[in-house]
């Protein structure tokens, strides 16, 4: 359990300590007081993001660095330093340095809670893919670097689609980047359908949650490759496309364009539920989320939940807080709620 957090120049704190943190933890403060600021800095340090913002946003005005630091009741530190002159970044674990790797295996994870989550089922699919992949770089470690390879070879693989329509490239080059496309797609979706058929056993336990009898709930991972036989329908693909590609500039296929559904008794869930019955399903796949890293790392994530509650009506709220009574959660809110502990900043 994390028992400490210290800051310094970050965002608008110069400098400040916050020791009394416990199991569920309700940051209040008026909306304009920059709440959100504590989770952000505990999201760095836990290997997560709430905002995306560059790390030299987070430093506070007129300074050159910030510094983040948590203690834990096992009496271990973990610290991330940033420095905005040179783009340096720091990593401690008990104020020895050591390097991203290796802070990253030790440092606690956390699983997000924010409003946009709530409209995941309706906005873009990238916030759809953006769950999954977050999901999976929370388990497995080494599934950050290879989302982060995967899409520098679909960039490389789009430049020289354009260089090959340009007249600058040879329909010969792109077999290079096809190779590795392949290779990395194909280990993506290894990982990818180890969360995604946990999601399809498990979504079944939402049926509860319609207000009439349903008879059938099913999570579908929508993508044109073949599950059996992904690196030769990847393959198949590309051949069958290439013409398409050179003329878009564009790598139109795969990881970075699959999407999911909920279906219910054969009809997209959006279309069938109430928005109450949708964000219950929602709420359940961040469950789901959370079930999933803790059997893959054999440790409890850390749940941040940022200015949701407002965004909820009573019924989800007593759902939600209920949920996770046996996570250590930081939640930020407006008004104190009845029977918890808070933190008033």
């Amino acid at each position: 359990m994390i028992t400490e957090l210290k800051l310094v120049n970050f965002r608008n704190f110069p400098e400040k300590v916050i020791n009394n943190f416990q199991m569920e933890n309700f940051i209040i403060w008026e909306n304009w007081k920059w709440k959100t600021n504590i989770l952000e800095a505990l999201s760095i340090l836990w290997n997560n993001s709430i905002t995306k913002l560059n790390l030299e946003d987070m430093v506070k005005m007129w300074e050159d660095y910030f510094f983040i630091e948590s203690k834990d009741d096992l009496g271990n530190s973990f610290s991330f330093y940033y420095s905005k002159e040179d783009k340096k970044r720091s990593y401690m674990v008990n104020n020895k340095k050591t390097i991203k790797k290796k802070f990253v295996e030790s440092s606690h994870w956390c699983v997000i809670f924010s409003p946009i989550m709530m409209n995941m089922m309706y906005l873009s699919p990238s916030l759809r893919r953006d769950f999954i992949d977050e999901s999976l770089r929370s388990s497995y470690k080494e599934y950050d670097e290879l989302l982060k390879n995967y899409k520098k070879i679909v960039k490389s693989r789009n430049s020289t689609l354009k260089a090959i329509n340009d007249k600058k490239a040879s329909i010969e080059d792109i077999k290079f980047w096809d190779e590795k496309f392949i290779e990395k797609a194909a280990q993506i979706y290894e990982y990818r359908y180890k969360f995604i058929n946990f999601l399809e056993e498990s979504i079944i336990n939402t049926k509860d949650y319609f207000s009439w009898k349903i008879d059938d709930i099913k999570f579908e991972y929508v993508t044109k490759i073949d599950k059996e036989n992904i690196e030769e329908s990847i393959t198949q693909y590309l051949d069958k496309n290439l013409s398409r590609d050179i003329i878009i500039w564009r790598t139109a296929i795969w990881p970075h364009v699959d999407d999911f559904e909920i279906k219910v008794d054969n009809i997209n869930l959006i279309h069938y539920a109430s928005r109450w019955e949708t964000k219950s399903v929602i709420i359940y796949l961040k469950l789901l989320e959370w079930i999933f890293i803790e059997k893959k790392t054999s440790k409890k994530p850390i749940l941040i939940i940022d200015d949701l509650l407002s965004e909820l009506d009573e019924s989800h709220k007593d759902m939600l807080l209920k949920k996770v009574v046996y996570y250590q959660t930081f939640i930020s809110n407006i008004t104190e709620e009845k029977n918890t502990f808070y933190i008033k900043i």
